[in-house]
């Protein structure tokens, strides 16, 4: 069976391919691991889809697929998994931290979470911190961002109208919208899907730009 990659793609529209593992697949080993370790057998999808934070077997389903794919795990047929010795890949230079979820959606309370990933060194240009946020929801699907995707955010307290931002408004909510100053001296955050409204605030604090996004590719 043919691998997939993550398709990852920056400003400039390149792509860039990793065999890295995905921060929700080092969380699937690691889970593997722990559990085969203290009962001696493999975990059932609706175990792995708990641990990983998702409600669908398909998708825990998804993730054993690719560690085995990618060498990590040997399924059988009759249920069996085997942990293959082979050391999780390190992280490189280009590593930059996975700091949580961002709504594309309604605002949702920002969750900090301790991970990290590896983006296209082109995203790393040395004039200003990078990072990076999961994604939840759809609402800026129409600028090819979807549910679960990994944004790659560039740090900055102001914003340009027309950029993609990541705006923490002041119920401590944060999403992610195209950003746009009204003349009132509102702000504007305007989803790219037909099927939701913009969100008008008095004040909004500025968090990031977005420079690129990664998706695992199905």
């Amino acid at each position: 069976m043919k691998a997939k990659t993550r398709k990852q793609s920056g400003e400039d529209g390149s792509s860039y391919q990793s065999s890295t593992l995905a921060p929700v697949q080092r969380q699937t080993l690691e889970f593997l691991r722990k559990f085969l370790a203290e009962k001696g057998y493999a975990p059932s999808l609706k175990d792995i889809a708990e641990c990983i934070g998702v409600k669908s077997a398909s998708t825990a389903h998804f993730h054993l697929e690719r560690l085995e794919q990618k060498g990590f795990i040997r399924r059988g047929i009759d249920g069996m998994l085997e942990l293959l010795d082979r050391v999780t890949p390190e992280l490189g230079p280009t590593a930059v931290p996975l700091v949580g979820v961002i709504a594309a959606g309604r605002p949702i309370e920002a969750v900090e979470q301790a991970a990290t990933i590896e983006i296209p060194p082109n995203m790393i240009d040395g004039r200003g911190e990078v990072y990076c946020l999961e994604v939840s929801g759809n609402s800026m699907i129409d600028e090819h961002i979807c549910d679960r995707d990994i944004v790659v955010i560039k740090k900055q307290e102001n914003a340009e109208d027309g950029q993609i931002v990541v705006a923490l408004l002041e119920d401590g909510s944060a999403t992610l919208k195209r950003y746009r100053r009204l003349k009132n001296g509102s702000v504007m955050l305007i989803p790219a899907n037909p099927t939701m409204q913009p969100i008008t605030v008095d004040k909004v604090t500025i968090q990031g730009r977005l420079i690129g996004v990664i998706r695992e590719l199905h």
